[in-house]
């Protein structure tokens, strides 16, 4: 085995010096240590944005249709400045109302509802609900661990592992050690700017995958480590799990985020006679494909599996096909930037003979386009977004390849579920994704119908640790006071699926089950069918940051960005 870098023991030795003072800090001291970091982003230098771009396989020095260059650093903020923003509330005691009592309960003594307010400035007019059980797993508490917790990064979004650090850091009251994702190397300055009130308090500290020179079992295996946390495959996990078993160390927690084949259930609903307006058809459609095409489709929640009753149930089930199939053909599609996915789109398409492509554009002209790798493993070759159908979910003739293994490529498997109505549908969808889907991560149900007892007993059915009803998962990632992870209950450190543990939650609600988003059934504010002018993102980054001079800069930004739009029509 290779040895590790004495710098990177030395850090480790460090932080685990550190440990006992870290955790034993009063929470108020701690909590001014969370808005110290929040204050960081007025000063943070989002030059890191151009390398972000390349990354993901887009010229930074060319038009950029879908504006990735102003989206990127505005989710990269909204994901971390308004949570460490409910941490130090957490940590001030504002919170402690949110978690007293439930507003209702389930029937038959099921799970207790706590309402958690908006969702958030991502998802308007949505609002967070909070699921708890009798018995079952606690609130986020602080670890007991006396050593480090070493944070392994993501590859695939550069908010994740700051989510990860501020989670562990400050919920669970642990030193931590940050090893980034091979394929993000960039943002450790980043990382380095926000948290250095954590550094000068000895409790934060990273390296680049470069740095460890191949010793990454003797990161994670170090004596000073008493907690992983990773985001990333199954195979890393169980990778993990080997090393921890090999050297006698599992003692060491160990809790990760993981895969999913995630479901997009649409039921008719009996509304209207479960008959759809065209624009219902339209406005779900671009919201699904959105969902599904959202960073080349290489993220843990893009939509993965579209579930829908047979044509006899609901009689415009090809029209609403039909409607996605015209959608995906007008929005662009990145690059196939993450290591391996083209070898997992060719799976799919050796095991699916009569896979339909749509011919999405690209995100850039093939003459603006990166077209060298910029990291080892990376391929930009274009790939079209893949429909496979899998048949009837469960049926002996079900081809379902696609319901167990997660593409995490442009892949959306299309699947039926029997069923004898529409009114039986939702329930019958239920038993059939718990039953045969690999994954219990996140989910949505799309239906008309009004909120009722029925679909309350559908959402409690779903096996999953977000269910969101008419609206994409994502936005429940982003809110602190949601919970994001597999369901409780469904995990072993030995067969993870979807991963082990929660993080969120910082009301600290007892026994959470899952969170609930939910929407209207026609919410234009979700329905992903619009690029977002690049003024109004530097906008709102400038609030979220808590940068000074707001209306100046916001100004400013207006400016710029009209430069670049009649620089552009002249082709410079």
């Amino acid at each position: 085995m290779a040895a590790l870098p004495p710098s990177i023991s030395a850090a480790l030795s460090k932080l685990q010096e550190s440990a006992k003072a870290w955790r034993e800090l009063p929470d108020a001291e701690r909590a001014a240590v969370a808005r110290a970091c929040r204050g960081q982003f007025a000063t943070l230098d989002f030059s890191w944005v151009v390398d972000s771009m390349r990354c993901a396989g887009i010229n930074p020095s060319k038009p950029d249709p879908q504006n990735a260059i102003g989206f990127d650093p505005f989710v990269f903020a909204v994901s971390i400045a308004p949570r460490l923003d409910k941490i130090a509330e957490r940590l001030e005691g504002k919170l402690q109302d949110l978690a007293k009592e439930p507003k209702r309960q389930l029937p038959d003594n099921g799970p207790s509802v706590y309402p958690m307010g908006e969702v958030g400035a991502s998802a308007p007019g949505c609002t967070l609900e909070l699921w708890s059980a009798a018995t079952g797993p606690g609130p986020t508490e602080p670890s007991t661990c006396t050593g480090v917790s070493v944070v392994l990064a993501a590859g695939n979004q550069n908010m994740l592992s700051a989510v990860d650090v501020i989670e562990r850091v400050f919920l669970h009251k642990e030193c931590v050690f940050l090893k980034n994702h091979p394929i993000r190397s960039f943002m450790a300055p980043a990382f380095a700017h926000i948290f250095e009130p954590l550094i000068q308090r000895g409790a934060f500290a990273q390296c680049l995958d470069s740095d460890l020179k191949g010793a990454h079992t003797e990161l994670i295996i170090h004596k000073s480590v008493s907690h992983i946390h990773m985001t990333g495959s199954g195979l890393t996990h169980d990778k993990v799990v080997g090393a921890l078993k090999a050297a006698k160390r599992e003692e060491v927690a160990f809790t990760s985020e993981l895969g999913c084949v995630t479901p997009w259930i649409v039921c008719p609903g009996v509304t209207n006679k479960g008959t759809w307006q065209e624009s219902d058809l339209e406005h779900h459609a671009s919201m699904l494909t959105g969902a599904f095409m959202f960073g080349c489709s290489m993220n843990c929640m893009n939509t993965k599996l579209l579930v829908l009753p047979s044509e006899q149930v609901w009689p415009q089930r090809k029209a609403f096909i039909e409607a996605l199939r015209k959608r995906m053909a007008v929005v662009p599609i990145l690059p196939p930037y993450y290591p391996g996915a083209h070898q997992r789109y060719a799976a799919f398409e050796k095991e699916y003979k009569d896979a339909e492509k749509i011919d999405s554009p690209p995100s850039q002209l093939a003459g603006d386009a990166l077209q060298e790798a910029v990291y080892p493993g990376q391929d930009f070759k274009p790939l079209q977004p893949l429909f496979v159908d899998v048949g009837v979910i469960g049926s002996p003739d079900c081809r379902k390849y696609a319901l167990e293994n997660e593409a995490f490529a442009p892949v959306l498997a299309i699947a039926t579920v029997d069923c004898e109505s529409a009114k039986d549908f939702l329930v019958s969808a239920a038993k059939a994704v718990n039953t045969h889907v690999f994954g219990n991560l996140s989910c949505t149900l799309i239906t008309p119908d009004a909120r009722d007892d029925s679909l309350d007993r559908a959402i409690n059915l779903l096996d999953y640790g977000v269910v969101a009803v008419n609206m994409w998962s994502l936005p429940a990632y982003n809110n602190a006071l949601g919970v994001w992870g597999a369901a409780p209950g469904s995990y072993t450190r030995e067969n993870p699926q979807s991963g082990c543990d929660f993080i969120g939650n910082v009301a600290g609600v007892p026994n959470v089950l899952k969170s609930v988003v939910v929407s209207p059934f026609v919410n234009k504010a979700v329905a992903n069918d619009k690029t977002v002018p690049l003024f109004v993102l530097d906008a709102l980054l400038v609030v979220i940051s808590g940068q000074s001079m707001v209306v100046p800069r916001i100004l400013g930004g207006m400016v710029k960005s009209l430069f670049k739009s009649v620089a552009s029509l002249f082709g410079c």
